[in-house]
């Protein structure tokens, strides 16, 4: 069975990533029992109003805590929508060099006009959940719209 996609950013795509990094930490929580990381992912300009979303978890050994609201975090990403899209749909597991090209290319160039930035260090986070945020990204672009 295919899973239900979803328009980045929408309601729909807010609660299937609430469900895989849920189910994701669950199951690999052992592997960063020490864990305390924050990300937050601000996006604006999100169709259909133009209105601004954010998607912000704090990550513990003990589980994952969702937030609707701007938080401090270890890592800041914003954003609007049309920039933002490409690395979404992106799933980098199944990727080609040229696909990875094309999108080092895209996202360098809505650096330099504003359109996206990043603040903090992901390395903060214990590698064992490096490899979760990046399941949950692949999982995440398979359903993207």
């Amino acid at each position: 069975m295919t899973a239900a996609r979803h328009a980045y950013a929408s309601p729909g795509w807010r609660d299937a990533m609430r469900a895989i990094l849920t189910a994701l930490v669950d199951q690999h929580r052992h592997d960063f029992p020490d864990a305390d990381f924050r990300m937050c992912e601000v996006v604006t300009a999100v169709p259909p109003d133009g209105g601004t979303v954010v998607l912000a978890a704090r990550i513990t050994g003990a589980g994952v805590e969702f937030f609707d609201t701007e938080i401090d975090a270890d890592v800041v990403v914003r954003g609007d929508h049309d920039a933002m899209l490409p690395a979404a749909r992106l799933n980098r597991r199944r990727a080609t060099p040229e696909d990875n090209a094309a999108q080092a290319v895209h996202a360098m160039a809505m650096a330099k006009a504003g359109r996206v930035s990043m603040q903090g260090d992901m390395g903060k986070a214990p590698k064992p959940l490096l490899r979760v945020l990046a399941e949950m990204h692949d999982q995440l672009a398979d359903i993207t719209l």
